[in-house]
């Protein structure tokens, strides 16, 4: 399966979204979706954020993909660190909660499994994908 999701940085912390439904619900993962036929990666997580989170993205860069089997399927994830747009704030269409997380935060909330290697992909490049630029 090929998804896309967004580190979606404000103010020196990432956004964190609670899956809401299906067999990992109650678990912390970034935001996100499946890749659609003839979309690009980066259509697909602004097509994506928009559904979830009624927001729009810019300033999109490239974190990395995560491979990931799950007992029922492989995960490949493109992920993005981004920005909200417009200074507008993310509402929880499809999820059951929302946390801003500092650095020292990562380890507060239970991440999905392929989200744990998001984590760590951030952890090592923080200073240059979430803290605010000058």
């Amino acid at each position: 399966m090929r998804v896309v999701a967004a580190a979606i940085a404000r103010e020196g912390r990432v956004l964190a979204a609670r899956r809401a439904t299906g067999a990992y619900a109650g678990g912390w993962e970034f935001p996100g979706g499946k890749i659609e036929p003839g979309e690009t990666p980066e259509e697909a997580i602004c097509r994506e954020i928009r559904e979830e989170l009624a927001c729009d993205l810019c300033n999109l860069r490239f974190v990395c993909t995560v491979e990931h089997d799950y007992p029922d399927f492989h995960l490949s994830m493109d992920v993005f660190a981004c920005e909200l747009a417009h200074h507008t704030l993310p509402h929880a269409l499809e999820h059951d909660g929302l946390r801003w997380l500092a650095r020292n935060e990562l380890a507060s909330v239970e991440w999905l499994p392929a989200d744990l290697k998001v984590v760590a992909a951030l952890a090592a490049a923080w200073d240059n994908l979430v803290e605010p630029r000058p």
